[in-house]
Formats: structure tokens, C-alpha cells, sequence
């Protein structure tokens, strides 16, 4: 895998990755614990993951078990570490070209969808309480960790959006994960404020992140989300 293939174009473009959620889980805390002076997680990490192991010594990476080894950013270790690959070892791809272009430039905001369906979705109307809001709320939890998991408000600096060639890592979710926002997102329990930015702009920001879930759960993987410049 070639860490420039990763690097974007002039602007900022959001992408949906293929990824190994409960590597990036275990990952994103041993990069924690190493910014607090604990180097013991990641060593043990690297040395219960052969994969992962390899993955840096492919890279040219000696001795990956010490973290102080990997010149390269947190970030940039992040998405090399949990990026799920394809048989030639490029970026697995859980949707087609169009559907990542409609997702990557949407003009509202910062670029991203899921900002914009954070900003703009609700509960359902009364005619639908009888199924609940439960599926309303996993979707706002799950929108959350997948745009802000790895972000300020969680982590508490932004170490994970200053990545080489403009990385910026907003969230994972894991497989099941993937699972649950889907078919919330199927699901009922949710509209769209009367204030909304574009007129059907949450129709078809809804279609096409379920198409991505979708994709990625034929795949068995989770998805990352991340804007590169």
C-alpha cells in the first residue's frame, strides 16, 4: 500500500472508506495511551495483530511494535492501520465512482453529508410514535461517532485531522455499527426539519449513505470517514 495514493486533489473531498472498525477501536487507543506517556498498549497491540504487524513492515517500518519507530503522523498511522484493502492492495471500495462523487462534494456547510443530515433530520411525527424513537436516536448516536469520533469534542484535540496530505479523520463504525445505521436510517423514525438548506437534500443524502452501508455490509467491513485535501 502506497501512502500516496491516499492524497487528494486542491479542495476538500469526503470519503467513505472500507474499514476494520474494532482494529481502528484498538488503534486509535494505544495512539491515546501513547500521547499520555503509555507505550506498553501499543507494543502488546502489535504483537497480538500479525496483520497489522505486517502492514507496517510493508511499509518499511522496522520494529513497528515501538510506536516512537512509525514516522508518521497519528492520523495518517490511523487510516494505514485500518483501511481495509482489495486483493491488490488498494482501498477496498464499497461503492461505485458516482455514488462516491455524490457523497465526497456536497454543497452545504463543511462538505460533508452527514453534517448535513445532522443538522437538518427530527424525530417523526406523531402518526409514527407508536414505532418509537429509538431508531431516530440510534441514528444521531451512530452519525455522531462515525463524523466526530476521532474529532475534538471525543478525544479532545485534533491530532486525527492534520494528517499528511490533508488527512482528516472524523469517525469509524464498526460492522455491526454499519448494520444499526442502516437500517435505522431505513427505517421510519425519522424526517426532515421544514427548515431544510436544500430541497431534497436529505432524500438524497439518506439514499445514498444507505447505498454505502449497504455496500459495505455485502463487504463485511465497517466504513471510516474522512476529508483529505
Amino acid at each position: 500500500m502506497d501512502l500516496e495514493n491516499f492524497e487528494g486533489g486542491t479542495s476538500p473531498f469526503i470519503t467513505l472508506d472500507a474499514c476494520d472498525g474494532e482494529r481502528a477501536e484498538s488503534v486509535l487507543s494505544a495512539l491515546e495511551a501513547c500521547m499520555n506517556g503509555d507505550t506498553e498498549q501499543w507494543t502488546k497491540l502489535i504483537k497480538s495483530d500479525d496483520a497489522l504487524r505486517n502492514r507496517f513492515l510493508d511499509q518499511g517500518i522496522e520494529n513497528p511494535e515501538q510506536r516512537e519507530n512509525i514516522p508518521w503522523d497519528d492520523a495518517s498511522v490511523l487510516f494505514t492501520s485500518s483501511v481495509e484493502l482489495s486483493k491488490e492492495g488498494t482501498p477496498l471500495q464499497v461503492a461505485d465512482a458516482l455514488l462516491r462523487e455524490k457523497i465526497g462534494r456536497f454543497p452545504w456547510g463543511d462538505g460533508s453529508p452527514l453534517s448535513y443530515m445532522h443538522e437538518f433530520i427530527r424525530p417523526n411525527s406523531n402518526r409514527h410514535r407508536q414505532q418509537g424513537t429509538d431508531g431516530y436516536e440510534e441514528i444521531i448516536q451512530l452519525l455522531e461517532i462515525l463524523s466526530q469520533r476521532c474529532g475534538p469534542s471525543h478525544v479532545g484535540h485534533d491530532r486525527y485531522q492534520n494528517g499528511r496530505g490533508g488527512l482528516d479523520i472524523r469517525g469509524f463504525l464498526n460492522q455491526e455499527q454499519v448494520r444499526k445505521l442502516r437500517l435505522s436510517l431505513s427505517g421510519r423514525s425519522w424526517s426532515v426539519t421544514a427548515e431544510e438548506a436544500i430541497d431534497g437534500g436529505m432524500r438524497d443524502v439518506s439514499r445514498n449513505l444507505i447505498a454505502i452501508l449497504r455496500g459495505a455490509e455485502r463487504r463485511n467491513v465497517g466504513v471510516l470517514l474522512r476529508s483529505h485535501s
